[in-house]
């Protein structure tokens, strides 16, 4: 019982932090840019794979090789440095929006 209202009151901030402009703007920037790097990432990895040489054709048949011997997990594979970057770019994004 005790472990809940001390969780309560750690998030007690949200409703306040959520209805200032500022607040829905770093928590729509933070979906954003998740967003983008979740749907961009894939078509990253099958641009390298087609300029690194190592396999011939479209995009297409990489693609098709890729999900056929490596699984769907390769076209994600090493998004978390991406993901973490998104992150900083948030705190960067915060930090100027109060310092203009």
């Amino acid at each position: 019982m005790f472990l809940r209202n001390e969780s309560k009151d750690r998030m007690d901030f949200w409703p306040e932090f959520l209805a200032s402009s500022s607040g829905r703007e770093f928590v729509a920037g933070g979906f954003g840019g998740t967003a983008g790097v979740i749907s961009g990432y894939p078509l990253d990895t099958l641009r390298i794979r087609q300029q690194s040489g190592g396999q011939n054709g479209s995009a297409f048949n990489i693609l098709r090789q890729m999900l056929s011997k490596e699984g769907f997990c390769s076209l994600y594979r090493g998004m978390g440095a991406p993901l973490a970057s998104v992150t900083f770019q948030v705190i960067f994004f915060l930090f100027f929006l109060y310092a203009r």
